[in-house]
């Protein structure tokens, strides 16, 4: 659009006016005040610490908010547009500033002050107000930052002081988090990200990339500020680098669930057992006569390992249900190539088991893309993703073999073998394993030995059997390793409870905890072909929350096993007593009083632990030394 004349301008000044009085008028009938910010009004003088200069650089137009002197502001409505009549000298020099900007564009950059995420104009007000009115996003700015003296009473003094720590060495200058300790994750993610690009990529404008970003939350008005929404937005798709404007903005759009999750977050709804609610009367799902299951498994996977078990429970649905579904899996997933492999092997899915939660970021993207596929993470349950996920409850079965353990222990000294992992550790098997001993053997010791043993390395465990073995311990819990021949030692198991020598030689398997993954996969399969989990598709789009299948020894996921003929028969007697009781929901091991090991009462006499303070657990008990 080219003004020939200024009759033009001064006719798109009047327009702007009505607007800007509209806005006034509304802000003034609620009790407010109907003119742009004044930055004077916000802050004092002794209350600034510094004034920093910042590069020129481009800034978002929705959020200069105001002036910086009182007497310019009562020229502009709150949404910048002007108040004073068109035949004023004002509305000349509007008009004058709008007839360049469509004639020859506006080059000279604005002076403004930054305050606490928004901006307060020195210079170029008039500029502002005629890119505002044409739906411009960004303006070019001279930039003076604000720094108010902390104040440790103010959340947004703290997030203002988070955000100027996060801002020297950080991509994005304007983001705006609700949180002050968001930005270290921000900052973790951008490193992640930029690590990731092509060597010699040439980079794009972040700050104006946010803009955009901005502008297209207000499109689609999500329930997470702009500033939280990126963040989620980058830890699932990272930066929108040549991404179509209608993909980010669709993308926006499905996230709002898992935004909401973070926004809101509800306490995860655990399923403890096989009894799934009543099928609703007609299919609202899966319109395919024969649904298509799919497994995906991680690096490794052979006929004997922990995948291999996963792939028996996989070929156990196609043996008892070949009529009504169709199996495949996918294998070698990577947290690089998870979201490709998934997209392009299971893009077809009805349900999808993912057997690793090393991967949840890209399953994530891919159950968000995919809405029709059920999919379901082997993992405890994750508060802070809307992904539907299944684990067992291990700890039933370890808490029996710590009561063997303290049955057979003649040293009255007995070791746990774990590995020590680079992520978060929870310890409800660790403690229900002591507490088993502690059950009938008060004054046993128990040793804790992870120091040393690797993941990847199944021969680290000998050499931590060995050390506890040293320290007097004379029955051990272990993961199976390539060494380890006790006598009557079960089939498919992965880890054992057995009786060793004073030089750490494994003798007997005295019991086992171990998994029946058939029995779990077999019982999701049905239970989706009889509709009882659509509800868990439905629920991904509305406010059910999060929910994790945990069953235990009652549903037959979790097993356990022990050698008969060790014990006296009244003895074994007990091992099956609570067996029985903990199938039938009647004996929690986590029963009070229960103490930590700094002295803290974590269960109260007479009560039990809730299921999720069991899943969550990190604390250990009282009764068990640390081999550090």
């Amino acid at each position: 659009m080219v003004l020939s004349d200024m009759s033009e301008a001064m006719e798109i000044y009047e327009r702007a006016r009505k607007l800007g009085t509209r806005d006034y008028n509304t802000h003034v009938s609620h009790g407010e005040n109907g003119h742009v910010a004044v930055l004077s009004d916000r802050i004092g003088q002794c209350d600034i610490l510094a004034y920093l200069r910042q590069p020129l650089r481009e800034i978002t137009l929705s959020r200069v908010v105001g002036t910086y002197t009182a007497s310019r502001a009562q020229s502009f409505a709150t949404n910048f547009m002007p108040l004073l009549p068109v035949r004023s000298e004002f509305g000349a020099k509007w008009a004058r500033v709008c007839n360049a900007h469509l004639n020859e564009g506006l080059k000279d950059a604005i002076t403004v002050y930054e305050y606490m995420w928004k901006y307060y104009v020195i210079e170029g007000n008039k500029r502002v107000s005629v890119l505002k009115y044409f739906g411009a996003a960004t303006i070019h700015a001279e930039i003076t930052r604000i720094v108010p003296r902390l104040d440790d009473e103010s959340d947004d003094a703290r997030r203002w002081y988070a955000f100027l720590e996060y801002a020297k060495k950080g991509l994005f200058q304007e983001l705006e988090l609700s949180d002050a300790d968001k930005y270290e994750r921000l900052y973790r993610q951008e490193q992640r990200l930029l690590a990731a690009l092509p060597v010699g990529a040439e980079l794009p404008d972040f700050n104006r990339l946010y803009g955009l970003f901005e502008s297209y939350c207000r499109e689609v008005d999500p329930t997470l500020p702009p500033g939280d929404t990126f963040n989620e937005y980058l830890h699932i798709y990272g930066f929108p680098i040549d991404t179509p404007t209608d993909e980010v903005r669709d993308r926006i759009r499905r996230l709002q669930p898992q935004i909401k999750l973070l926004d809101n977050p509800e306490p995860p709804m655990l399923i403890l057992d096989n009894e799934p609610e009543e099928p609703p009367r007609f299919k609202l799902f899966g319109s395919r006569r024969t649904p298509h299951i799919v497994f995906a498994y991680g690096v490794g996977r052979t006929e004997t390992n922990w995948l291999g078990a996963h792939e028996r429970g996989r070929l156990a649905i196609e043996e008892a249900l070949s009529d009504r579904v169709t199996t495949s899996c996918i294998d070698g997933l990577t947290a690089e190539n998870a979201y490709e492999l998934l997209s392009r092997d299971a893009a077809d899915a009805d349900l999808l088991f993912v057997t690793t939660p090393a991967f949840l970021n890209p399953v994530l993207r891919f159950s968000i893309e995919h809405p029709e596929c059920l999919t379901l993470v082997y993992s405890p349950v994750q508060q802070d993703h809307r992904l539907c996920t299944y684990f067992g409850r291990y700890y039933e079965s370890v808490y029996l073999c710590g009561v063997a353990a303290g049955l057979c222990t003649t040293t009255r000294k007995v070791g746990y073998v774990t590995p020590k992992l680079a992520t978060k550790r929870y310890t409800s098997d660790i403690n229900a394993f002591a507490i088993g001993v502690r059950t009938v053997c008060r004054d046993a010791q128990i040793f804790l030995q992870s120091r040393g043993v690797d993941p990847s390395d199944n021969s680290t465990c000998e050499q931590a059997v060995r050390h506890l073995a040293s320290l007097g311990a004379d029955v051990v819990l272990t993961p199976v390793y390539d060494n380890f021949h006790p006598a009557d030692l079960p089939d498919d198991v992965f880890s054992a409870l057995c009786s060793v020598s004073p030089d750490g030689t494994p003798l007997q398997c005295l019991a086992a905890p171990g998994w029946n993954w058939d029995a779990f996969y077999l019982a999701i399969a049905e239970n989706y072909l009889s509709g009882s989990l659509d509800i868990l598709k439905i629920g991904r789009r509305t406010d059910t929350p999060v929910t994790g299948f945990w069953w235990g020894l009652g549903s037959g996921v979790i097993n356990f096993t022990y050698t008969a003929g060790i014990l006296p028969p009244t003895t074994e007697n007990l091992l099956r007593y609570l067996r029985g009781n903990i199938r039938r929901s009647l004996y929690n091991p986590f029963h009070g009083p229960v103490r930590d090991s700094e002295g803290v009462l974590r269960v109260v006499p007479h009560e039990d632990l809730r299921p999720m303070e069991i899943l969550r657990m990190e604390w250990l008990v009282d009764s068990i030394t640390p081999i550090v």
